[in-house]
């Protein structure tokens, strides 16, 4: 009997109980949204967490570009204060080298003049030195061989030719080199021991960029500008004194070179004070 009132029942009621099942599965639907929304919260913690760790990898670049700053300015630094203990060594080497050539220098220079003391001979090779770096073409070596040629470092000697002083300068020539060097000539300036060895050192340099051959500055530095044309020419008219000259001084040069290099230029006896090197020498006229 139910059954057949069911039957007989309108739709519209059926339609209705369809709806509230409709109504029913959506509810059921939005409870699972409701789910769904709460694990959003999870996924702000995921991101949140991301955003510390990103800002921690920030943190950490930050901090190793601090880091390669410091050490690039503690290598800055090292390079720098490396320069400047290589800059002092070789200050220390070249006054080292400098001190070494001095005191050999001297020693040549006793040698061929005994009767002078060390200090006297020390300040010889001392302007020689300060010569030669104030005209770099002239090698200090040379300036000594020729001295010792010339005047066996006596800084009164006087040739036959009138020459004067330790390098021999004629008074035409120094004349010349005197005033050139803002000096006041006068007769007895070429025995001054400083202003005959810039003297000679100027001369000298003016020759060797005249003629880059160290025999024609020697030849013209002898005979004058005549000898070094026939020493050129290979004429007969060549001054035998300059003939025998030229050779003489480029093998003093030759010889003095390899002994400063080997290192025996201070092999020699040179411990006596200047008392008692005046003592023994001066006794003699």
């Amino acid at each position: 009997m139910l059954r057949n009132e069911e039957a007989r029942m309108p739709s519209s009621f059926t339609d209705r109980r369809s709806r509230a099942a409709t109504d029913d599965a959506r509810g059921a639907s939005e409870t699972r949204t409701i789910v769904i929304r709460q694990g959003g919260g999870w996924q702000l913690a995921f991101l949140l967490l991301c955003l510390l760790l990103a800002a921690a990898v920030l943190l950490g670049h930050g901090v190793v570009r601090d880091l390669d700053r410091k050490n690039q300015e503690t290598t800055a630094a090292m390079a720098q204060a490396e320069r400047k203990i290589q800059q002092l060594e070789s200050g220390f080497t070249f006054e080292a080298q400098r001190r070494q050539m001095l005191l050999g220098m001297r020693n040549h220079i006793l040698k061929a003049n005994p009767r002078i003391g060390l200090a006297e001979a020390y300040r010889y090779a001392e302007l020689a030195l300060l010569a030669s770096e104030k005209y770099p073409a002239v090698d200090p070596l040379f300036l000594l061989a020729i001295g010792l040629v010339e005047s066996g470092y006596n800084p009164h000697a006087r040739s036959r030719a009138d020459a004067r002083g330790l390098y021999q300068i004629w008074p035409s020539t120094g004349r010349l080199l005197v005033q050139a060097l803002g000096w006041t000539y006068d007769d007895t300036i070429l025995y001054d021991p400083e202003k005959n060895t810039q003297a000679a050192a100027l001369y000298l340099d003016v020759l060797f960029s005249t003629y880059k051959d160290p025999q024609l500055v020697l030849a013209e530095y002898n005979g004058g500008p005549l000898n070094a044309g026939y020493l050129r020419a290979g004429a007969a008219a060549l001054a035998s004194e300059t003939r025998s000259y030229v050779p003489r001084v480029l093998e003093l040069h030759q010889r003095l070179r390899q002994e400063f290099e080997a290192g025996t230029a201070l092999q020699r006896d040179v411990a006596l004070s200047d008392s008692e090197r005046r003592g023994r020498t001066l006794a003699a006229p």
